[in-house]
């Protein structure tokens, strides 16, 4: 995909007719711009469906999500150099997971990007630990890798955003 030529007299034009037509965008990048795409009618009828259940009131909202995690998952899989925010969500067994000194070490090593650890104990055996994070995803997934090294982790989820 080519982005129009911003210089173009004709670009432009039709930009100051969106400007004029939509107003500003909501999110202070400059006006919202329309655009048209042409989808299976099965496809639509089961984005509507999904975008009607999510709670959604018109497919431009229910699209810029879709958007942005289109955005977050490719700049999670390839673009290490950006950054990005989210949060590491561990379910472990506290008598088996090595929450001694090294795990200290580990959340010291990465004080640059962690912002935020919770931890709630489930019951006897099970801990939840919530860990926020926020710089260069590069980071956040040695963290991810960092963490998964230690017996005990039942699971290991990762969220993240990109900071677009």
């Amino acid at each position: 995909m080519t982005l129009p030529d911003t210089k173009d007299k004709r670009f432009q034009v039709l930009n100051n007719k969106v400007k004029k037509k939509h107003g500003p965008s909501h999110d202070h990048e400059g006006p919202a711009m329309r655009i048209s795409m042409s989808v299976p009618p099965k496809l639509l009828t089961e984005f509507d469906r999904a975008m009607k259940k999510a709670g959604y009131s018109d497919r431009s909202k229910a699209m810029q999500t879709v958007m942005h995690s289109f955005i977050d998952e490719y700049d999670w899989k390839v673009g290490n150099n950006q950054n990005g925010a989210g949060t590491l969500v561990l379910l472990y067994n506290n008598h088996t997971y090595n929450q001694d000194s090294a795990y200290t070490r580990t959340q010291h090593d990465y004080n640059d990007i962690i912002s935020a650890v919770t931890h709630i104990h489930l019951d006897h055996e099970n801990c939840l630990e919530t860990i926020m994070v926020k710089g260069k995803i590069e980071r956040i997934k040695e963290l991810a890798r960092k963490i998964s090294e230690n017996r005990g982790i039942k699971s290991l989820k990762v969220n993240f955003v990109a900071l677009v």
